[in-house]
């Protein structure tokens, strides 16, 4: 039996609360994802950045597919949080659009490593993770489709306009990312808002939205 005062005392890391430990794995997860990819993932590489044992891993994923997904899930809803948030305080769907893409462009400049991980691509090597992908993508195409009531061409569009135009999105901002174009990425923000309302609303109207200023995002 193990003396009290044999125990191995935890790392001040791990002696944290426990939100606080999960987030800093999270975080790791992230980073070593990207780094590594999910095939080049290890417990032992989370472990080792986030300063805590396998034990305290495992008290919080059963595994790595596990670390994962939830990992995709936390980030994820930041972004679409972020973004819905922002959004909903236009008056005009067009309006909301434009300051979705915008503040998306903001937040993957601001933190490229969370973006790539959010890229279809950083977790296509395995069935389930990229099932979590598409349907955090399915839910941005849903929103974008909403506008199909506020268009007069709303119902000739093709059923699969919003897909594709959520995937151009995020190619655009991916290639931009994984050449170290970060910083430029909100440059983006007029020819994205232009191309993505132009099936909507017709490309003069489409380019009149893309040219309006938009305000600050600590401003939304």
């Amino acid at each position: 039996m193990v003396k009290v005062q044999d125990r191995p005392k935890p790392s001040p890391r791990e002696a944290e609360p426990e939100a606080l430990v999960r987030e800093r794995l999270i975080d790791a997860v992230v980073v070593e994802t990207v780094e590594s990819g999910y095939a080049g993932l290890s417990v032992e590489r989370v472990v080792k950045r986030a300063e805590v044992s396998r034990s305290t891993f495992y008290v919080h994923f059963a595994n790595k597919q596990a670390a994962v997904e939830a990992a995709h899930e936390r980030v994820f809803e930041r972004f679409f949080v972020r973004m819905l948030r922002a959004s909903d305080a236009q008056p005009e769907w067009p309006l909301k659009v434009k300051v979705g893409i915008g503040v998306t462009l903001d937040m993957a400049a601001a933190s490229p490593v969370h973006a790539r991980f959010l890229a279809l691509d950083a977790l296509a090597a395995n069935r389930e993770l990229a099932r979590h992908a598409i349907e955090g993508r399915d839910r941005l195409t849903r929103l974008l489709a909403g506008g199909r009531a506020e268009s007069p061409f709303g119902a000739s569009l093709p059923p699969i306009t919003e897909q594709v135009l959520i995937a151009g999105i995020a190619g655009a901002i991916s290639a931009r990312l994984v050449t170290g174009e970060a910083e430029h990425l909100p440059s983006l923000a007029p020819q994205l808002v232009q191309l993505t309302l132009l099936p909507y609303l017709g490309a003069e109207d489409a380019a009149k939205v893309a040219r309006r200023p938009r305000r600050a995002v600590s401003d939304q």
